[in-house]
Formats: C-alpha cells, structure tokens, sequence
C-alpha cells in the first residue's frame, strides 16, 4: 500500500426492517418506517457530500425474502416500496445488492430456518424476486446475519452473483438465531474454495466463481463486554468508542464499512454502542478524513475490477 493514498472506503447499508420498536421485525416491521429511516441516511449523505466536496457512492443491500413477502405480500415488497428512492440513487451512480434473510415462520413465531436445503429454496425466490423488479439477477449479495455455509454458496454462483459480503473474519456464532462460522476466513476478498467457503481454494481444489469480500473487522468493548470484540465497522457506533480504533485500520488497502438506517434515527434509549444519532455519521467521517489523511470513497463492486486485473 501507498501510505500517501488513504485507504479505500466502501460505504455499505444494510436496509432491513427498524429494529426500533419491534425487536421481532422479521415478522412484523413497519415498511414505511424503514423507507423513512433510509431517505433519513439519504439526507445525511447529502450534507457531508456537501461539506467535503465529495461524491460518496453507496452500495445498498436491500432485505429480499420470505419474511418481507409476509408483511408486503411479495418478497421484492420492500424494493418496491422504496423504488422512488432506488430509481434516485441509480441516476446518481450508487449499486445495489441482494439481502436475504432466512425465516421460518413455525409455532406461531419466525425463526432461523436451519435446513440448507430450505435455504437454498428461500435464496432462489429472493433471487427470482429480484429479478423480476430490476429485470436483471443481482450481480452483489449479502446474507442476512452473516450466514453461510457450502450450499448457499454454491448457490450464489447459480444465481449469477459475482461478490457477495457477508464474512465477519475471526467470528463463529451459534446462539440467539445466529448461525456463522468465518473462524478461518481471511482478512481481504477471496474465491471460495468449494469445499470450504471460509478460505481460498487450496492446491487441487475447485473454487466458487464469486468473489468474497469481508467485513473490515475491528475490536471494540462496549460497556457490556468484559473485552473487546471483534464487531465490523459500523459507522453508526458512538465515535467515543470507535475513534482510537480507527487508527488501526490506516495501514489497511481497503475499508468495508456499513450502517442500518433505522441506528442513526433518535431514540428515548440510550445503546451502550449504536449512537442512535445522526451525528454519528459526521463525527465518524470527521475521525476517518483527520486519521486516514483524506476520503477515499468507492463503490464495493471496484473489488470486482481489480479482481480481474489480478487474474
């Protein structure tokens, strides 16, 4: 890496459902709350772009699955309900990636469907619904909640996905409906190997023809941790929190970053680690320019790019 050349930042949003009067918003989210959440982020990206002189493209990965079909009627419901918004941000450049999350709704409540086979089957009807509303499959994906395993990425190759971004490097979660391993996974974007979709491929073996691009992970201690974790870079952390930290990630070629609308919009609690405010943006933005030496946004797609020029 050039240390005259600040990293590279890919701005990644995750629009979901709230998560801010119903936990349970798999089943039950509010979809005008959420377009309201995300016209919100809009305007905040507008008046840093404003202050620093800058376009800052964005990569959205929109919820697209069983569970929003139950609360719209259709899995693309939410696309739809935003489309004013998307067919914006497309004049303006920004891209867009599949984000499903896999639900079963059983004795009466949804919950992490576990068969990965049935998730298979909910990843093509997302996909399917995708393409019915852009009219071309998507290209970008994410899985909700960070889930993998070797079916759902083969199948990211059937659908004709090409980088998808949901590795947290260093973690493994089997509690509370998570259910990820990336304990081996490495720190930069990789082929998956078919046979482990947590590394490269190794001598002799297949790879996925998907690139994976990680979360940029970082270790933060919230009052509730008894150490720091290894948690993503999420610009809507409290800047107290993440200020220090950030100075790690300088020495880095790029920088995955992400935000869920509905944490930079006020609320009456007060999260011992999302700010729950907008100016989280802005004084997190403030931390990356004054550390980084400068804003050096691009789309996450670019990762594509320089794959092939590595090839």
């Amino acid at each position: 890496m050039n240390p005259d050349i600040p990293p590279k930042l890919f701005l990644t949003v995750d629009i979901e459902g709230e998560w801010i009067n119903l936990p349970g918003e798999q089943s039950n989210f509010d979809v005008n709350e959420v377009v309201k959440a995300v016209v919100h982020l809009e305007s905040l990206i507008k008046v840093i772009e404003c202050n620093y002189k800058i376009k800052i493209p964005v990569t959205w990965f929109i919820r697209c699955d069983d569970s929003v079909a139950s609360v719209t009627g259709k899995e693309e419901g939410l696309l739809l309900a935003l489309d004013d918004f998307i067919r914006r941000r497309k004049v303006l450049g920004d891209e867009f990636g599949l984000h499903p999350h896999f639900y079963v709704y059983k004795d009466g409540v949804w919950q992490s469907e576990k068969n990965h086979q049935r998730q298979r089957e909910q990843l093509y009807r997302a996909a399917l619904a995708w393409k019915r509303y852009f009219g071309v499959s998507a290209k970008l994906s994410r899985m909700g909640e960070a889930l993998m395993n070797n079916v759902i990425s083969s199948s990211l190759v059937e659908i004709g996905v090409e980088l998808d971004s949901s590795a947290l490097v260093g973690r493994s979660r089997f509690d509370s409906g998570f259910q990820f391993d990336w304990t081996i996974t490495p720190n930069t974007y990789y082929h998956p190997s078919t046979i482990d979709y947590r590394r490269p491929a190794n001598m002799g073996e297949d790879s996925d023809k998907f690139i994976q691009v990680p979360f940029t992970m970082m270790p933060i201690k919230a009052s509730y941790d008894a150490s720091p974790i290894m948690r993503y870079c999420n610009l809507a952390y409290k800047n107290k929190i993440i200020k220090n930290v950030l100075k790690d990630l300088k020495k880095l070629d790029y920088v995955v970053m992400v935000l869920h609308p509905h944490e930079l919009i006020e609320i009456c609690d007060d999260h011992p680690l999302i700010s729950h405010s907008p100016s989280a943006l802005r004084e997190n933005i403030e931390s990356i320019n004054r550390i980084f030496g400068g804003l050096n946004f691009a789309l996450l797609s670019e990762c594509l790019r320089v794959d092939e020029q590595d090839a």
